[in-house]
């Protein structure tokens, strides 16, 4: 692959590094920078890239890899990582979604490769594209449930590719170790963008945060675990990739419950163990009650047979927001370990 520039880890041998990459200045008189975390492996082997924080309050997944990488040992480890752990910090110190500033498309999951003079949110794009996506072999964009409360465990990955890359991706989505598989599309995201130039990227979707001592355990567990599991399939350790029955399923199976009136919604599924249920047409989800009537607004349905991979949990939501999510089951499959080539 061209790659613009020597990266900034050039020289680098085993051990851990840490920097960070400045985007642009700040009308508070600060510089805008984004945060690099390099380990690199005692033996030679592929550059995996991570981006997390994405979106601003999607932060579980950096907390985990924290973890993970303090818990690596560099001397099993063949290759390199390379993490942004922290991709928008405006939107982060925002506790938002989205970059807080005045013009342009503001969600960083959009713009790569970006812009080095467009908006804020191109530029951060543009200085992770230069200094980290134009250096990796392979690359995940780490996703999780944000300050709604979300249950998912999944891998997203495009459904636009050649057929190479998209065995690529699927086998790298599959070695994470999630239930659900989605052949998704997102134009203008990191992965997107590596796919462009034939380098495969996929996107884990997690659970979120604020969900308590337990729910926040196993979602961690399940980050760490899944992150050995892709290593493990690009040959960065030892052992082997043993993924569990996966459901696989794409845009035409998927089917998205969305309530019409904004209230709090009363979830039926709040546990990480409802994902993978068959749910039949018809059968109840949940209901938005009104705040300040406390009349039951709407209840929402199963629209047909489906595997419940999305769920929040109770809270408030807003009228249109994604509350409930399945895969249609006539129109998904299960996957066996003949998808797991490289």
């Amino acid at each position: 692959m061209t790659r613009s520039s020597q990266p900034i880890w050039a020289g680098q041998t085993e051990g851990r590094f840490f920097t960070r990459i400045e985007v642009t200045t700040m009308l508070n008189g600060a510089m805008l920078s984004v945060p690099l975390h390099v380990v690199t492996g005692r033996n030679p082997g592929p550059v995996f890239g991570i981006v997390t924080n994405t979106h601003g309050d999607e932060f579980l997944p950096t907390i985990a890899i924290r973890r993970f990488i303090n818990e690596l040992d560099t001397a099993k480890l063949s290759g390199r990582l390379v993490i942004v752990s922290v991709a928008n910090p405006m939107a982060t110190a925002n506790f938002g979604r989205q970059t807080p500033e005045q013009h342009g498309r503001t969600d960083l999951h959009e713009v790569y490769p970006g812009n080095p003079r467009g908006n804020t949110t191109q530029m951060i794009a543009a200085a992770i594209t230069d200094k980290v996506l134009h250096h990796v072999d392979a690359l995940i964009d780490f996703h999780s449930g944000g300050s709604g409360g979300r249950l998912q465990a999944r891998v997203d990955y495009n459904s636009k590719t050649p057929d190479e890359l998209k065995h690529k991706n699927l086998a790298l989505a599959r070695a994470f170790g999630a239930p659900f598989v989605h052949e998704n599309e997102f134009a203008g995201a990191a992965a997107h963008y590596l796919n462009s130039r034939g380098i495969p990227a996929v996107n884990p979707e997690v659970g979120g945060a604020y969900l308590g001592p337990e729910h926040t355990r196993l979602y961690t567990e399940m980050m760490i675990s899944g992150l050995a599991g892709m290593m493990r399939h690009l040959g960065m350790l030892d052992g082997a990739v043993k993924p569990p029955r996966q459901l696989h399923f794409d845009l035409r199976a998927r089917r998205e419950i969305r309530p019409k009136n904004s209230g709090y919604l009363v979830s039926h599924f709040e546990r990480p163990e409802d994902l993978g249920k068959l749910i039949k047409g018809g059968a109840a989800l949940g209901e938005v009650i009104d705040l300040y009537s406390y009349k039951v607004l709407e209840e929402l349905t199963a629209p047909c047979d489906g595997y419940l991979f999305f769920s929040r949990y109770s809270g408030a939501v807003g009228g249109g927001t994604q509350a409930f999510a399945l895969a249609e089951a006539a129109a998904s499959r299960w996957l066996d370990e003949r998808h797991l080539t490289k």
